[in-house]
């Protein structure tokens, strides 16, 4: 049987390589077989397997989605075949969407065999013809889609994708299709390859050269403009929307354009484009808001920030209907969207939310620049100081006051809990000379962690020889954070006096530093010393400890000497012309390794850690002789 349809499949070539992809739906498989049969097209289950993604990230989601007029266009575009059918199944009944040179037409059927009709009508199915039955059950389908049990057909897919070669498939699909699982890119993807790898001026020409090409092309011109920040980007945006006005994406980047430019009708008119396409869309809607703000349409402009969290919360949504709602004087609905939106930012979102309130004259603006401010570690006390200087009768001074106050009680603390030779390592002291000392610090705010820089400073006779700063970044209503302080190194072996500062909450620590340690920093690097066997010579705590480095060369030693019974090649008995040992075969170097040997061995490592990085310290060591 399966040999009989891969011959069904093979004689409809002449009518045509149109493609029908797998359809939506508990038996889209189904049903996607059916119409590929009647209309002498390839089995939908070899595109499940063969159709490539867009070159650009995000793929058909970033365009709206696959199953769209949009998505079945680029299909079509990325295959180069001469029509692409969709499908889905809904509740109403099957929606065809069916891309053709010039465009893309969608319909809703209330039967398969309707929409068989309106085939027939475009010409693509045969007059007078039935809906064929589906020639292998639901399971099989799915099944073949998944490259499970695949019959020779659907194994020549797989080997094409493999690199294999095209096999039973030549012929049967689009030349591009092939010509792409081969290596041999359209321009679209050689652009973005280019772009992948640093070569911008090269991906950039390619752009230019792909602006009057066909959807494909045009989308991936615009991305690859606005990749490289090239000012073309905005009319690119809008030649790509008059020219594919079923892309949302297009009219999303109109709409970035229009933001960019302060023209908020026109970022209104583009994302209501953008939305009878994607009508649950919550970034669209949340822009939207944003829009309806620049107009000056306060209402909708909360209407549609109100749609957009409930199809999506997101932090930037509830700042913006906290702002329109701040600027209608509505306090408490203010706090609640802002309450919100702080819970939901993670560190990216407020300054442009401050910033948005610093450009309002409102009294609530003020009011709550402090609020945000507050919650997000900035400083709060001067904002509400001049709101109640400014409005000391507004309903809002109480919260203000209150604020007050519990700034003035609160307080910043800062604790070392360890110090370590690597962050999340154990406490190493005490510390050895030429090691970085990373201090692990416990961070408290009341009523909020206020941001700040963390800096290590190193003192020695009271002098000061080493300061290391670091910017910390966390989300709004932190309270408390463990860190790691920035590094500091002490270079010889004495007293030191280590100081770790968090605007004016610190720590004082008396260290004493001592000689360098081979194991510590063999430690440091990450770098495990094991015997032939794989087992460590060293657990941590040993590495870290005061006998580390005499243990490192005791425990190398024996495992060398264990070693040494194997090294019966001739290369590893004859006497070695040069290096460290040279005159003294490897074999004899391995029977009684001399200490100073070994402790050059290692220094060796340390300043090219590959040598011992993925093999045992006997190799590496043998290695280490032999080298020329």
């Amino acid at each position: 049987m399966r040999r009989f349809l891969a011959g069904l499949w093979l004689l409809g070539l002449a009518l045509g390589q149109g493609l029908v992809l797998p359809f939506e739906g508990p038996k889209g498989y189904g049903l996607a077989q059916a119409f590929a049969q009647g209309l002498k097209a390839p089995p939908p289950t070899l595109l499940a397997l063969l159709l490539p993604d867009l070159p650009w990230r995000g793929s058909y989601e970033l365009a709206g989605g696959l199953y769209t007029k949009a998505g079945a266009r680029l299909a079509r575009a990325a295959t180069g075949a001469d029509w692409v059918l969709l499908g889905r199944e809904e509740e109403g009944g099957l929606r065809l969407i069916l891309a053709r040179e010039g465009g893309s037409e969608e319909r809703l059927f209330k039967t398969p065999e309707l929409a068989w009709l309106w085939l027939q009508g475009k010409g693509l199915a045969p007059r007078l013809s039935p809906l064929p039955t589906p020639g292998l059950p639901e399971e099989r389908l799915r099944a073949l889609a998944q490259g499970e049990a695949p019959d020779p057909l659907h194994r020549s897919a797989l080997d094409l994708k493999e690199g294999r070669g095209s096999g039973l498939l030549e012929g049967l699909l689009p030349e591009r299709l092939l010509l792409l699982w081969q290596g041999k890119l359209p321009r679209a993807y050689e652009a973005f390859r280019l772009l992948a790898e640093g070569k911008r001026e090269e991906a950039l020409a390619l752009a230019e050269a792909m602006e009057e090409g066909d959807v494909l092309e045009r989308t991936a011109a615009h991305l690859l403009f606005r990749a490289l920040e090239d000012e073309r980007w905005k009319a690119s945006a809008r030649r790509l929307a008059e020219a594919f006005p079923e892309l949302s994406l297009a009219w999303e980047e109109v709409s970035f354009a229009a933001f960019q430019e302060g023209k908020g009708e026109e970022a209104k008119e583009a994302l209501l484009k953008a939305l009878a396409l994607r009508p649950d869309y919550w970034l669209y809607w949340t822009n939207l808001g944003w829009a309806y703000y620049l107009t000056g349409d306060l209402p909708r402009a909360i209407q549609a920030s109100e749609r957009a969290v409930a199809l999506s919360p997101n932090a930037t949504a509830y700042y913006n209907l906290g702002l329109f709602k701040a600027i209608y004087g509505d306090f408490l609905g203010a706090k609640a969207a802002y309450d919100r939106a702080l819970r939901l930012d993670q560190g990216e979102d407020y300054p442009e939310a401050l910033k948005d309130l610093e450009e309002r004259e409102e009294p609530l603006a003020l009011f709550f620049r402090a609020y945000l401010a507050e919650r997000t570690g900035l400083e709060a006390e001067p904002l509400y100081r001049a709101f109640l200087e400014a409005y000391p009768k507004h309903p809002a001074a109480f919260a203000a006051q209150r604020a007050l106050a519990t700034l003035k009680a609160g307080g910043l603390s800062l604790e070392v809990e360890r110090l370590t030779l690597v962050p999340g390592g154990p406490d190493a002291r005490p510390f050895r000379a030429g090691e970085a000392i990373f201090p692990e610090v416990r961070l408290e705010g009341r009523p909020y962690l206020r941001q700040a820089s963390l800096f290590t400073a190193l003192y020695r006779e009271g002098r000061k020889v080493a300061e290391e700063e670091k910017p910390v970044g966390f989300p709004p209503l932190t309270v408390a954070l463990l860190e790691v302080a920035p590094p500091v190194v002490p270079e010889a072996p004495g007293r030191y006096r280590l100081e770790v500062r968090y605007a004016e909450a610190r720590a004082v620590l008396d260290l004493e530093v001592g000689a360098p340690s081979l194991a510590r920093r063999l430690f440091a690097l990450g770098l495990e010393v094991r015997d032939l066997s794989g087992r460590p010579l060293l657990t941590p705590k040993e590495a870290l400890g005061e006998d580390g480095e005499r243990l490192l060369l005791e425990r190398a030693r024996e495992a060398l000497m264990e070693a040494a019974p194997l090294a019966t090649t001739e290369r590893l008995t004859q006497p070695l012309e040069k290096g460290p040992v040279a005159g003294r075969s490897v074999q004899e170097v391995l029977r009684d390794p001399d200490p100073e040997i070994l402790r050059a061995f290692f220094q060796a490592v340390l300043e090219n850690p590959e040598r011992l990085a993925e093999t045992d310290v006997v190799n590496a060591f043998v290695n280490w002789l032999l080298e020329p």
